[in-house]
């Protein structure tokens, strides 16, 4: 299934919310994502983002940075969000440390970015998470839909193996799901 535009080269009115405990980086950061055509919304704690979230606030993406203070830090805010949101988080760190990186690949990231890496390396991993999680999403569905089909495949043939079972109205389109 091809990947729509929207997805691949444009923000088309994505939003992002920004999880950076440092003014001056989430300024710096905000700016060039916003210039790059996004949505963006600033929080400065993990408890901040989980109560946004749990709010309602309209995201698409989460940019986390993993050490936030005091508080909860970005790992842990992520894995609250993640029990009752699905949507791709990319972690954003000036560590790394095997067991920062570690930290975060137990969760369902879709990326780690090492702050000061460039607006490049950040807008691209925006759009990579941005894929990888419609790809995601499109893998869900059909897996959804060929659930469905096997078990109405295996009703119809559960129908016919009855003796009194009512096949009705019983095709070879019934039984063998179309691609």
């Amino acid at each position: 299934m091809a990947i729509p535009d929207a997805v691949m080269d444009t923000p088309a009115g994505q939003s992002i919310l920004l999880v950076e405990d440092e003014p001056l980086i989430a300024l710096a950061e905000k700016k060039t994502i916003e210039r790059a055509g996004y949505r963006v919304t600033t929080v400065n704690t993990g408890e901040k983002a989980v109560a946004a979230m749990q709010n309602g606030t309209e995201t698409d993406l989460i940019l986390m940075d993993i050490n936030l203070g005091d508080g909860i830090d970005g790992t842990e805010a992520a894995q609250i969000i993640l029990q009752n949101r699905e949507l791709p988080i990319v972690f954003l760190s000036s560590h790394t440390e095997p067991e920062t990186v570690d930290k975060t690949e137990k969760i369902s990231s879709y990326g780690y970015v090492v702050k000061n890496s460039g607006d490049t390396v950040l807008l691209a991993s925006i759009r990579m998470a941005f894929r990888l999680h419609h790809a995601y999403t499109e893998r869900k569905k059909a897996e959804q839909a060929l659930q469905e089909s096997n078990s109405a495949i295996k009703n119809k043939l559960d129908a016919i193996v009855e003796q009194d079972g009512d096949i009705g109205e019983l095709s070879l389109e019934d039984l063998v799901p179309r691609c």
